[in-house]
């Protein structure tokens, strides 16, 4: 079974192999996650955005836009994606 983008992101955040601290960029996104579409890819930041939530209702939301195109990755969900990791 394929890993979501949302995991596979997080999952490159925790090892420290992708991000600047808990900053991210959509164009980052897009060059590193190339198993995903690129359409895909493309909103996948925004739609996951915490204070979107008409706007995309089934992703689960766990950024905060910082400026156009830059993200933060809100701590929690590295925790949490932390802790399924150790079960």
């Amino acid at each position: 079974m394929r890993n979501s983008l949302r995991n596979e992101l997080l999952d490159a955040m925790l090892d420290g192999s992708f991000g600047s601290g808990i900053v991210i960029t959509r164009q980052d996104v897009i060059a590193r996650f190339t198993s995903f579409s690129e359409n895909y890819t493309k909103v996948f930041l925004s739609n996951s955005e915490m204070t979107t939530a008409a706007h995309s209702p089934t992703y689960t939301k766990f950024t905060q836009r910082i400026s156009d195109g830059v993200y933060r990755v809100h701590p929690e969900a590295l925790v949490a994606r932390l802790q399924e990791l150790e079960q």
